[in-house]
């Protein structure tokens, strides 16, 4: 049966199967975040920020904010992203928020292409290579990540499977300039790539090419942590505030609390919410990437450990957040690795896909049934995301005609005038030059209030309070929401 349907699936067929099953997964993707955006469920972090720094990237290049710390600042102060500016040019063509989660559906899923060049070049056949990619379409982590807005991560999965794919195909030139893009995605992405480092100068024995890539990456990590300690708002390292016993040290005093006390480590990672992520992130994959008894490819598991499994920062362990992409591209290529060991298929000097067609035959088919299970795990977690987020259909039936008679509302406001706003209309209003919170210190032209029951505990309050100012109600979607501004308008 598995001979017949490799005979039957051509190149060809292989391709279009895996190009239609991407399509489906970029128009659903798409279109129910345009949608969840539209709907205005969007909110200031971290969908407006996003919005309003690419407004601002439009009109002068520089990646400026007001709604990020409550007034102009640079979005590097915060994250260390240059990577953004790869998507302004394609931004520039049709500069709206939309726009911006069409680019990221499509990024994401682009990684099929990289996942399946490599696993040919690993020997695989055309039906293992077509499950692969199907694993990847059914991810559920990258499918559920798209739906917290947009965020520079989405990078990582696509950048890190192309580093991969040069490093199996012995390209070692084109590995390091992707490994150099790597670094640009965030001020943490160095982690991902002094591992993939490391795996070179360890595993692969390219000591010259993992030397570099390694320290590169640290020397990279530094300068980026230099940087916005002492030009921006200081790195984020409180997410690990679980390991670090002496603040003074910072991250120092986390790697040595996991070097003296591992079994601290261990009760910080075995909770019930981690162990169910650690199941969502490896069922799907069969758990092929731990299937090897070479400690050296585990250096490819320690962002999956660190970055996901060790912070007590919620969303780090979570499938509909932003921080699972590099770790889950990590653990794809392991699993695609770790298949071809234990299917002892022999690996030609130069791999290519094309040299994997006279390959002899495995000698084993628990493998296969292996990764065929993962394929099923996906496809079934994958399906109860997607039912999950159909709900926005349901949503646009019932609310489409008040979100449409709000965004008509909102269109009122002069392009020219600050804003505060309350946090789910803050990327509607995101492409002017002030916009705040409405809790915000700043004075501000005109207030916006959500009315949604259950949205904004504190929207009636607020309501109260700018009455009390001076504003005035200028005009309201009942229910949902409403417009203050002065009494004697001043635009």
């Amino acid at each position: 049966m598995t001979e017949r349907m490799d005979r039957w699936l051509t190149s060809r067929r292989l391709w279009m199967i895996l190009g239609g099953t991407a399509v489906l997964w970029f128009l659903f993707t798409a279109s129910m975040t345009i949608l969840r955006y539209r709907l205005n469920y969007s909110s200031a972090y971290d969908f407006g920020i996003f919005s309003q720094m690419y407004y601002y990237m439009d009109k002068g290049l520089t990646p400026l904010t007001t709604c990020e710390r409550d007034g102009l600042l640079s979005h590097f102060a915060v994250h260390l992203s240059p990577i953004f500016y790869v998507l302004l040019p394609l931004y520039k063509l049709v500069p709206r928020p939309e726009t911006l989660l069409v680019l990221q559906a499509f990024m994401v899923i682009s990684g099929v292409i990289p996942l399946c060049l490599l696993t040919r070049a690993l020997g695989l056949t055309r039906l293992k290579t077509l499950c692969f990619g199907l694993v990847y379409c059914a991810y559920p982590a990258f499918m559920g990540g798209c739906f917290y807005d947009f965020h520079e991560n989405k990078f990582l999965a696509v950048i890190i499977l192309w580093t991969m794919y040069f490093l199996e195909t012995g390209h070692y030139k084109s590995m390091a300039c992707s490994a150099a893009l790597l670094l640009l995605v965030k001020e943490d992405a160095p982690v991902y790539a002094a591992c993939i480092g490391l795996y070179l100068f360890l595993y692969k024995k390219q000591y010259r090419y993992g030397f570099l890539v390694f320290a590169g990456s640290c020397l990279y990590f530094c300068m980026a942590i230099w940087y916005i300690n002492r030009f921006g708002d200081g790195a984020m390292v409180n997410r690990f505030d679980n390991f670090i016993s002496d603040k003074r040290l910072g991250l120092v005093s986390m790697f040595k609390t996991i070097l003296v006390n591992p079994a601290y480590v261990l009760s910080q990672i075995a909770v019930r919410e981690k162990l169910i992520f650690f199941l969502q992130m490896l069922l799907p994959l069969g758990f092929l990437p731990l299937m090897t008894r070479d400690w050296r490819k585990w250096t490819l598991i320690i962002p999956f450990v660190l970055i996901n499994l060790m912070s007590n920062y919620k969303y780090q362990h979570s499938i509909f957040f932003q921080y699972t992409y590099g770790s889950g591209a990590l653990l794809m290529y392991l699993a695609a690795v770790n298949y071809r060991d234990l299917m002892d298929i022999p690996q030609p000097a130069c791999p290519t896909p094309a040299s994997s067609q006279s390959l002899p035959k495995p000698r084993s088919s628990l493998p296969s049934s292996i990764l065929y299970c993962g394929l099923a795990c996906a496809l079934m977690i994958t399906a109860v995301v997607v039912y999950k987020k159909t709900y926005y259909i349901g949503s646009y039936a019932q609310d489409r005609e008040k979100a449409a008679e709000a965004r008509l509302l909102l269109s009122t406001i002069p392009e020219d005038a600050s804003v505060k706003s309350t946090t789910f209309f803050i990327p509607q209003l995101s492409g002017r030059d002030e916009i705040y919170l409405a809790d915000s210190r700043h004075p501000a032209d005109y207030i916006v209030l959500d009315q949604r029951p259950g949205y904004e505990k504190d929207s009636q309050d607020l309501m109260a309070d700018y009455l009390l100012q001076g504003y005035v109600v200028q005009g309201e979607v009942d229910g949902y929401v409403a417009v203050l501004g002065p009494a004697v308008p001043s635009h």
